[in-house]
């Protein structure tokens, strides 16, 4: 699931990106981070370079996703993906997806590829060979697994909690004041930089005091998780609040955290829902007796139950001393030598009506059930059966071998792994955290904070890094950077959210590189720095625009919140540059 809905688009998003936004980025739009900044420039601006290595970590992660070999291609997709997927960070605007560097890591070193895999049929058939049809199960690796995912979900939303909560209680964050004022704050940005965008249902007009119980709704939510996403019980309940509180942003503030929200599969047991979703039908588990003695049958019988997810085929071998063997002595094992049989309560099927039932208990057989189940496919299949059946070749064999103990059984990986991955990850969000709210309260020469705040600026953003915490209260007002284009009647027209989210790949990292030449001090790199963002979105104009442009105009603008008042405050011009400049043949 994770891997399909999440992983791989990440990772072809990252290949277009390679492909068509990497090599028009400016010199001066790349900001280095964490171990890139210890790497040579002209390496992680290389745009081929990164364009093949996106097209390996694609060709990883669909091997993962298909289950061949599959811990050794997902442990390499998460090395490749750390990598890939960071280079889109280097811009001045970190996006927090930091956890599909680590869960993929994790699902590397746990049990994967155990079921619907390559991996899973190759084990079935070496299995089934050696006379052993339905592998054990991973013992713990499984949950353990899950539970280094769970607390490292809990730590993604913990420092946002917190932060949520210290706002609340010294400056009123939970106050419908300032909710408002971060939900015009938000919708602005969004008008600013993000193409087509349209104001969503006016919340912000709610009666109190509707925002200010969701706030503190979403200070518990962040706060709590990491604890009640250990009670088996919690669980469901928080994957419903989760989903919500994603959705939520999604609408209202257009905050995106798919690759977040994905992963809450990881707190359903899918087995044991599916194991009871049969039990509300009255449909008992299906025993499966087989010939012991053909290697056909064994196998048939190892790659059927490898597809079993919840659990409904119980296989039961004929000349064996399996201890289950003697409940079903109606069936001979002459029978058996003959037909695979099933048994369902007082029910019997044998042969080709035998592999229909199995289908209909597999959901991923369903289809295939359904089909066998229409005269002619039935027809064609029952001759089929029989041939294969009256070909087989039986022995009996000499010994069953003991169980193995299977690949996957070993919990110490995941503890080192998921130990360095908490103990990372928490102990960089909390030391962030720490820094920023005593910053708050010490005098910016006090040598503690200056100290604190040094290395806090030298922590690596990727891929371990404090998530967004939205707890900052909003100015009255917001400056921005702002290029507009003079056209020939004498209008101005600003260089729309278009250009920016088709030139740097994101609104918001569009938002990040003009607020970068905002901030710029020296005159001189100032206009280096606009003249330099103009040319990475004049391209993206529309043609009408580049037509009829005269010169280029850069302002610091100040936009008041209200969103029903969109109109600059005030604006200072700061640059003018000709057409010429940023304008290229063809």
């Amino acid at each position: 699931m994770y891997l399909g809905v999440v992983v791989l688009p990440f990772g072809l998003e990252a290949v277009r990106w390679t492909a068509h936004r990497m090599p028009q980025l400016p010199r001066d739009a790349w900001k280095p981070i964490s171990f890139y900044a210890y790497l040579p420039f002209d390496l992680i601006a290389n745009a081929p370079l990164g364009h093949a290595l996106a097209i390996v970590n694609v060709a990883l992660v669909a091997l993962g996703l298909l289950g061949v070999y599959t811990r050794l291609t997902l442990g390499l997709a998460a090395m490749t993906s750390m990598y890939v997927l960071g280079l889109m960070q280097n811009q001045g605007k970190v996006d927090h997806f930091h956890h599909i560097v680590w869960f993929m890591a994790l699902l590397a070193v746990g049990p994967s590829g155990r079921v619907l895999s390559f991996d899973s049929i190759r084990a079935a058939i070496r299995g089934a060979d050696s006379g052993i049809v339905g592998l054990p199960p991973p013992k713990g690796t499984a949950l353990l697994t899950l539970r280094y995912i769970w607390v490292l979900f809990g730590l993604a939303y913990l420092t946002p909690g917190l932060s949520k909560l210290e706002a609340a209680v010294s400056d009123g964050w939970a106050t419908t004041h300032n909710l408002v004022s971060i939900l015009w704050l938000k919708w602005l940005e969004l008008y600013l930089y993000e193409p087509a965008f349209q104001l969503p249902p006016r919340i912000d007009a709610l009666p109190f005091p509707f925002l200010t119980l969701g706030g503190l709704g979403v200070i518990l939510f962040e706060t709590a998780f990491i604890l009640l996403v250990l009670l088996r019980p919690a669980r469901p309940l928080l994957a419903l609040a989760g989903v919500g509180f994603h959705l939520g942003n999604q609408f209202f503030l257009h905050i995106s955290f798919t690759s977040l929200m994905v992963a809450y599969v990881s707190l359903g047991d899918w087995t044991a829902m599916g194991r009871g979703l049969y039990r509300w039908f009255k449909r008992r588990e299906l025993v499966v007796l087989y010939d012991g003695g053909c290697r056909l049958c064994r196998r048939t019988v190892a790659l059927l139950k490898a597809a079993d997810l919840f659990d409904q085929l119980v296989p039961v071998a004929g000349f064996s001393q399996d201890p289950g063997r003697g409940r079903y002595a109606v069936v001979t094992d002459e029978m058996l030598a003959r037909d695979l049989h099933v048994v369902d309560g007082e029910r019997v099927a044998h042969g080709y009506d035998a592999y229909v039932w199995i289908g209909g208990r597999i959901p991923l057989l369903w289809p295939l059930a359904w089909l066998m189940r229409l005269p002619p496919a039935s027809r064609i299949g029952r001759m089929l059966y029989r041939n294969v059946a009256d070909s087989r070749h039986c022995a009996l064999p000499e010994s069953r071998p003991a169980l193995s103990k299977g690949v996957g059984n070993d919990v110490r990986p995941i503890r080192y792994l998921g130990t360095l991955l908490v103990v990372s990850q928490i102990s960089i969000s909390m030391f962030q955290f720490t820094t920023e709210h005593l910053a708050k309260h010490l005098r910016t020469d006090n040598p503690i904070r200056v100290g604190m705040l040094g290395i806090a600026w030298r922590l690596p953003a990727w891929p371990f890094d404090g998530y967004p915490t939205f707890a900052d209260l909003p100015r009255s007002g917001l400056e921005v950077w702002e290029a507009r284009a003079l056209l020939s009647d004498g209008r101005e027209v600003r260089l729309g959210a278009r250009s920016y989210a088709r030139a740097f790949g994101h609104p918001a990292k569009g938002r990040e590189a003009a607020d970068g030449a905002r901030r710029e001090k020296n005159p001189d790199r100032h206009r280096d720095r606009s003249l330099g963002l103009v040319k990475a979105l004049w391209p993206h104009e529309g043609a009408d625009i580049r037509s009829r442009a005269t010169e280029i105009r850069v302002y610091h603008v100040r936009y008041g919140l209200d969103p029903s008042h969109r109109q600059p405050r005030d604006e200072r011009l700061m640059h003018t540059i000709p057409v010429g400049l940023v304008s290229f043949p063809g």
